[in-house]
């Protein structure tokens, strides 16, 4: 009896820690903002600069929905040419006679950063707008109904 008391005991006590909730928290971010921008301003010479498209929240139109689809394709492309070009720039300064002081390869290590969270929004937004027009499509008859998928599929080295 004393051992089923005290595994009852210990379950009540564990049993919180077992049981964690995980939330989102879109409020994370690997830089602060100033440094996220010390970091932009580093690499904008040699790699540019990119600016997250608008995908509207509510697509009116199969055809809308696949315009948005193409930005988003256009857009997670310049995202990975724009953060090849980043790890290039911060790998130039890790070869030898590279300025081992200078502090540009972590600010530019921010840019990276900063660019790949504008690729995943870029996604959620239009993974948003997709399923919202996928639902409507299925209960309004003027809407071509849409089974497409709303995520790139993630294979190989990504994810």
């Amino acid at each position: 009896m004393r051992i089923f008391l005290a595994a009852i005991a210990f379950s009540a006590v564990a049993a919180p820690c077992v049981a964690q909730q995980y939330a989102a928290n879109d409020g994370y971010r690997v830089c602060a903002v100033e440094q996220t921008e010390q970091g932009r301003a580093v690499v904008r010479t040699t790699c540019g600069d990119v600016q997250r498209p608008d995908i509207p929240a509510a697509l009116t139109s199969l055809a809308e929905l696949e315009t948005a689809r193409a930005v988003r394709e256009s857009f997670t492309q310049e995202i990975d040419t724009y953060a090849t070009c980043v790890s290039d720039f911060i790998g130039s300064y890790r070869r030898p006679g590279g300025d081992a002081a200078s502090l540009a390869p972590d600010q530019a290590a921010c840019a990276h950063s900063w660019a790949e969270e504008q690729a995943t929004e870029a996604v959620r937004a239009f993974g948003r707008a997709c399923i919202d027009f996928s639902n409507r499509s299925m209960m309004d008859s003027r809407l071509s109904p849409w089974s497409g998928e709303c995520y790139p599929p993630v294979s190989g080295d990504k994810g």
